[in-house]
């Protein structure tokens, strides 16, 4: 029995582009989707060889029938099936182009790549985030009366329109936000996470009725208010932003909803409002292609109906 590769076997240190299978295949796409098909070829390299693993010199002609079965594997148990197949695709593409350059005979193509498309879970799909549940949450922020309930009116405003990470509205200064364009920069864990993202007009709206109490003074711009209604001009945690939204659902007498979930039904909004792949993942500050890939059976399932993002249903504080 031959022994399977190790790592370093899958490697040819000595390969040029020029004899690279990956190479061909990736010359062979359209430049809107070349980003893309680099990270699936990076990450189906790193499934055969490490982390490491350069697709220019990888040896994608030794693949067998048992490797792409394995592939085939891993990719259905970490990944929705929608990115699953397209890695998959990419897969093909590549072994077609090692044929192509004689680097495989027929007969290992078809039996390595003959591999069948990955189908939908039955397991039915998380519950939609809609409308009319961010109507609710509105309408309990502008039941509240103060400062209180415009700053929840603000935070819930900005989460709906950038889907944001619970740090990243923590660390939001009112510096940040123009009111003028509506775009508000977003400082992620980590410099290349950084974003701008230009709100809608009923989020500017809640910002401006926020402003009205919070002034322009510069600091943070959510900021904590005292049980006798007074900002306190501080920075908040995340985990005061977290306590924050769970007295606003318990307020609107609704359970179930998560800042995870609100993030999560933004990124559906955005692939569904006919974003691409790169655009989305620059939005939301996501590192790979990959995790923005997983949103898309979410987002194709027509029997869900996820709120859109031009008409979050910001209500007005009572008595403005």
């Amino acid at each position: 029995m031959t022994p399977a590769p190790r790592a370093q076997d899958w490697i040819d240190a000595g390969r040029t582009i020029a004899q690279s299978p990956a190479a061909t295949y990736l010359s062979s796409v359209g430049a809107g989707s070349r980003r893309t098909v680099q990270q699936s070829l990076t990450h189906l390299a790193s499934l055969l060889a490490g982390d490491k693993a350069d697709p220019i010199t990888l040896r994608w002609e030794r693949l067998t029938r048992a490797n792409t079965v394995e592939i085939r594997a891993q990719l259905k148990a970490a990944y929705a099936p929608a990115t699953a197949n397209k890695m998959l695709s990419v897969l093909r593409g590549v072994l077609r182009a090692a044929r192509a350059m004689k680097l495989m005979t027929e007969g290992a193509f078809q039996t390595a790549a003959s591999l069948e498309m990955i189908k939908p879970s039955a397991t039915p799909p998380a519950s939609a985030f809609t409308e009319g549940t961010a109507a609710r949450l509105f309408e309990a922020c502008a039941n509240e009366p103060g400062a209180a309930g415009r700053r929840d009116a603000a935070l819930l405003a900005i989460f709906l329109s950038t889907g944001l990470r619970r740090a990243e509205a923590a660390a939001l200064d009112a510096g940040d936000y123009d009111a003028v364009t509506g775009r508000l920069h977003i400082r992620g864990e980590r410099p290349e996470y950084d974003r701008i993202v230009t709100l809608p007009s009923p989020a500017r709206d809640a910002l401006a009725d926020w402003f009205k109490v919070r002034t322009s003074e510069p600091g943070p711009l959510l900021l904590p208010v005292d049980r006798a209604g007074l900002i306190r001009f501080r920075r908040m945690t995340d985990q005061a932003i977290y306590d924050i939204f769970g007295r606003i659902a318990a307020r609107a007498g609704m359970t179930g909803l998560s800042l995870r979930g609100m993030r999560r039904a933004y990124v559906v909004s955005l692939i569904r409002a006919g974003h691409t792949p790169e655009q989305v993942q620059y939005m939301v500050g996501h590192a790979s292609w990959f995790t923005t890939a997983t949103y898309q059976d979410l987002a194709a399932d027509s029997s869900q109906t996820w709120y859109s993002i031009d008409r979050i249903p910001y209500r007005a504080p009572k008595g403005d």
